[in-house]
């Protein structure tokens, strides 16, 4: 057991490459996928702020739902139960994400209301916050950096949860935690790796002034590709440990 714990580490390029690797091996269902994805990518896109985006997402939910039952060769690939089980810990990935969200935006205000503040320093600092917070750029990019930061505890480690219970193991937080135990700066790395591709990408052809159906195109691939990561990362952690 000590051994599988010291030896645990993430290998972050095998599990790029072994991605990699699946899409080459299955051309006709990562055309599937993409094209499914790109449809509901795309409606999700120009439906935001609308009454369809909700349904939009439950679509997409159970779209990738079924790409993981698939990559473990759980049969049938859309199962209700599975799905349903699965929206316990994915709830908990989004509370988690709304909570820190949240305490990032109102952190600065707090100063404003601690006792026994001298009242040129809630003048100066409320001159400072107005102007603060209407650099939208400078406080998106806080903002996501800190998330990154603390995505390998927010996301990235409860989305393993998710992932089991969509093929019916345990679901529970504190197991995936147990098992990417020590893994904080791969998982990180890893955010940044997915962050950066999805990021970039957006800005260059955003930039080139194309459509947002064209930039749609190869974003579905992108979010194919990492998803099937994230299988890999599954596969090390909860799969390829177990069997050791």
């Amino acid at each position: 057991m000590l051994d599988n714990v010291k030896n645990n580490k993430l290998p972050i390029a095998d599990v790029l490459k072994k991605a990699g690797w699946f899409v080459a091996e299955n051309p006709k269902l990562t055309s599937l996928f993409v094209a499914l994805n790109y449809i509901v990518c795309t409606a999700v896109a120009y439906s935001w702020k609308t009454i369809w985006l909700w349904p939009l997402l439950i679509v997409l939910y159970v779209l990738w739902g079924a790409l993981f039952r698939y990559c473990f060769q759980r049969e049938p690939y859309l199962a209700f139960r599975p799905m349903l089980n699965s929206m316990i810990p994915s709830s908990k990935i989004l509370v988690l994400s709304v909570m820190v969200v949240s305490v990032l935006v109102i952190l600065p205000i707090i100063p404003l209301f601690l006792p026994h503040m001298p009242s040129e320093f809630i003048d100066k600092y409320s001159r400072f916050l107005q102007s603060y917070m209407q650099e939208d750029d400078v406080i998106d990019a806080f903002i996501n950096v800190i998330v990154t930061l603390l995505s390998p505890f927010i996301f990235y480690r409860p989305i393993f949860a998710w992932i089991s219970s969509l093929i019916g193991r345990s679901g529970l937080l504190k197991s995936a935690f147990e098992k990417t135990r020590g893994n904080y700066w791969e998982l990180l790395l890893l955010a940044i790796i997915i962050n950066l591709s999805i990021s970039l990408l957006y800005y260059l052809m955003s930039n080139a002034g194309l459509a947002l159906w064209l930039i749609c195109i190869p974003l579905s691939f992108l979010l194919l590709y990492f998803n099937l990561v994230l299988a890999q990362c599954y596969e090390f952690f909860f799969l390829d440990i177990e069997s050791k």
